[in-house]
């Protein structure tokens, strides 16, 4: 095979991974339904071109660099918040400087996918990023807490397209064969980012600013745009459907995010407040745990009657391959996050770890889901067989997790590093495999709205269970003080980060104050155990299939030199 042009060229067979042409939708869910579902005929002559070579590599470089960014700041703010606190004093404001990123990470992927599906990717891509980039520098100058804020909303939103982008594109432009490979390796530098976060984040706060949290990002994504726009062009093989600006606009399914949007403000309301700053039988708090069940109710009822253009196309979740998938994709992080935040905690206060030093301990958890990661996409890409790797997968998770939940406040080394080992390389196994099955088994035209919801779901469990386990182990950890200090001014201790509390307390104080926060990480690690056997289960949902085979198609490979000489 010629790989002078770095493009490969292949027949109309391998549509799995190509967006293909359809008719422009129509008013009306009927009309929608019906010209939506209408692939248009691709001509016998029609061949799709994949890159090769160091065309491939330099695109693939550009994904993981901006998935490097992205990934990166969903955590580098998480040991910079109490500097945060200090400069603006406000506390209450706390839960929103880490949580706002993922409101709008989590309910605008699907919207972002609409984007993707009608407009070119290469602009939306670069749109994303930009967006991304402005928002870091207003985090980087906020002089405010509410400037901030909307800082985070705005880098979620670029976090949200770029993120989803990267996953497509890797689809557009990679050989169906070598994309589980692509795929383990975005996961696996998607991982290593949000682990690093904080790590960085750290050293930023401790010996520079945190605004440096922000300002990095300009020096990393400034080239990243240039190298979207010099290396990536949309493949001659990827087609747009013909659609008036109205319908695409009509296609965002602007009231079901409105509706999922609110439902998820209501939800991280009510459990900031929960047991922390008032009552759960508060009024407040009950209003909005009820709105956000009514709000979610209500997003279920849009996405039913927008049909075609709702954000989740209620008929991609029909199948039981479809829906066990999905799913697996949501309660996947329930284990992963838990474990991710609530380990460097650990460290920071239990065994008064600097945050660099905590990070180095959680190496063993990033290396071993990077292992995973990578094996998974090599095995699913060679067999075309994933059910067994995801119930292989929930079974190691939920026996890491299991033995981190037995960590306590005198736990040697071994202890706290050995089921990193194993758990990380569940959690790596598993993470991506119901993103290249169902990328597998659907229609082309369908693979933007797919990945989009595969994306969403890996965002709504930093939405929902990232905020549910705050909650929990704050709850937790105020319930123990209060029994076995109650003298200890609670408020301070939430007020007090991780790392200092051996400067701020000392003596009996410290050490209740140590077995509270144990008490509160143990139930966030007990939690991790029950997501991760939840996955193990739901394992068995999925039905054992064989991902479609890819052909081989040596012998119809084309450089685009060979084609201009036989033309």
């Amino acid at each position: 095979m010629s790989t002078q042009s770095g493009i490969t060229a292949m027949s109309k067979e391998h549509v799995d991974a190509a967006h293909v042409s359809i008719d422009s939708a129509e008013n009306g869910d009927k009309n929608m339904i019906n010209k939506h579902n209408t692939i248009a005929p691709v001509e016998e002559e029609t061949e799709f071109f994949y890159l090769e070579g160091w065309k491939l590599w330099a695109i693939m470089c550009t994904l993981y660099l901006n998935t490097l960014l992205a990934a990166l700041d969903v955590g580098i703010v998480a040991t910079a918040i109490p500097a945060i606190t200090d400069d603006f004093h406000q506390l209450n404001y706390v839960g929103w400087y880490g949580g706002t990123i993922f409101l709008t990470l989590s309910t605008t992927s699907p919207v972002w996918g609409k984007l993707y599906k009608y407009i070119s990717a290469r602009w939306i891509y670069f749109a994303s990023i930009l967006i991304f980039l402005v928002g870091s520098i207003i985090a980087a100058t906020a002089k405010s807490s509410i400037s901030l804020i909307v800082a985070r909303a705005l880098q979620g939103l670029g976090c949200s397209g770029s993120i989803g982008g990267s996953v497509l594109m890797i689809n557009y432009v990679a050989h169906p064969a070598k994309q589980p490979m692509f795929i383990g390796l975005w996961a696996t530098v998607y991982m290593i980012s949000t682990i690093v976060g904080p790590l960085i984040g750290g050293a930023f706060t401790s010996h520079v600013t945190w605004r440096w949290c922000f300002w990095i990002n300009l020096p990393v994504g400034g080239p990243v745009l240039v190298a979207v726009f010099l290396f990536f062009h949309v493949p001659k093989h990827v087609k747009y459907p013909k659609a008036t600006w109205k319908e695409v606009i009509l296609q965002l399914d602007l009231p079901g995010f409105a509706f999922i949007f609110s439902s998820l403000v209501c939800f991280t309301l009510a459990l900031q407040w929960g047991g922390q700053t008032k009552s759960w039988s508060d009024g407040s708090v009950i209003a909005t745990l009820v709105m956000w069940v009514v709000l979610t109710i209500g997003f279920l009822v849009v996405e039913y009657f927008q049909g075609e253009r709702a954000m989740i196309p209620l008929r991609l979740l029909k199948t039981r391959l479809q829906w066990s998938n999905t799913l697996y994709a949501l309660m996947v992080n329930v284990a992963q996050f838990q474990v991710l935040f609530y380990l460097p905690i650990y460290f920071q206060s239990v065994h008064n770890q600097s945050a660099i030093a905590s990070g180095v301990n959680t190496l063993p958890f990033i290396a071993l889901f990077a292992l995973g990661s990578m094996m998974a996409g090599t095995i699913v890409g060679k067999t075309r067989i994933f059910q067994p790797i995801l119930l292989i997968s929930g079974l190691l998770a939920t026996i890491g997790a299991a033995l981190l939940y037995t960590v306590d406040l005198d736990s040697s080394k071994a202890r706290y590093l050995g089921p990193q080992v194993i758990f990380g390389f569940g959690i790596g196994l598993g993470c991506q495999v119901p993103l290249m099955a169902l990328q597998s088994f659907t229609p082309a035209e369908d693979i933007a709205s797919v990945t989009s919801i595969i994306v969403t779901m890996n965002s709504l469990s930093g939405g929902y269970f990232v905020t549910a386990a705050q909650s929990l182990f704050t709850n937790r950890l105020l319930d123990s003080l209060s029994t076995t200090a109650p003298s200890i001014n609670s408020g301070l201790v939430l007020a007090t980060g991780a790392t200092e509390l051996h400067r701020v307390f000392s003596g009996e104080d410290l050490t209740a104050i140590l077995s509270s926060y144990m008490v509160g990480i143990k139930d966030v690690f007990a939690w991790s155990m029950a997501g991760a056997a939840f996955t193990a289960v739901l394992a068995l949902v999925v039905p054992f299939k064989k991902m479609p085979p890819v052909e081989d198609v040596s012998d119809k490979e084309k450089s685009l030199d060979e084609k201009e000489e036989t033309s």
